[in-house]
């Protein structure tokens, strides 16, 4: 699958097909899966256990969420700490451009031309999607989107 993200004011156009785990294990000598199931596994973890908790009178509101993920933010998001996580989300979208581009520059080189910002928390949830379109079977991947449906449901609006 293809997919045009913005990474600042570029478009790069990224391929989630298995190629790309190949360019990066060629580009930066190691294999991606050992780093990132372990990641995605702990996050979703993380995610599955807050969800668990503030539903654990039946109903997910809003307000008993937060009081869930109250304290809680650190072990949702210490997996993200403890890798070179930065690294990872270049070295991944560097890899996914390259298997949709075979005629980009080394990451060191490619990186230089986001003049605008490789802007992490804009990045990283398009990725994230990616991967997961990837890694995870279908059957898995429904029940992932009906809990991001579900969390998105109790954003509150303004």
């Amino acid at each position: 699958m293809e997919k045009i993200i913005k990474i600042g004011e570029r478009e790069v156009r990224l391929n989630n097909n298995m190629a790309w785990t190949m360019e990066y294990k060629d580009q930066f000598g190691k294999d991606i899966l050992p780093v990132m199931l372990p990641l995605i596994a702990s996050i979703m973890e993380g995610i599955a256990s807050v969800v668990s908790e503030a539903g654990k009178d039946g109903e997910i509101t809003v307000s008993n969420l937060a009081e869930a993920i109250e304290g809680r933010s650190i072990d949702i998001l210490l997996p993200l700490f403890q890798a070179d996580f930065t690294d990872i989300v270049i070295n991944v979208v560097w890899a996914m451009a390259k298997a949709a581009d075979e005629r980009i520059d080394p990451p060191k080189k490619w990186i230089r031309q986001f003049d605008e910002g490789f802007y992490l928390d804009e990045v990283v949830p398009e990725v994230f999607d990616l991967v997961i379109k990837g890694f995870v079977s279908s059957k898995n991947r429904a029940r992932l989107e009906e809990i991001r449906e579900s969390l998105k449901a109790l954003r509150p609006t303004i």
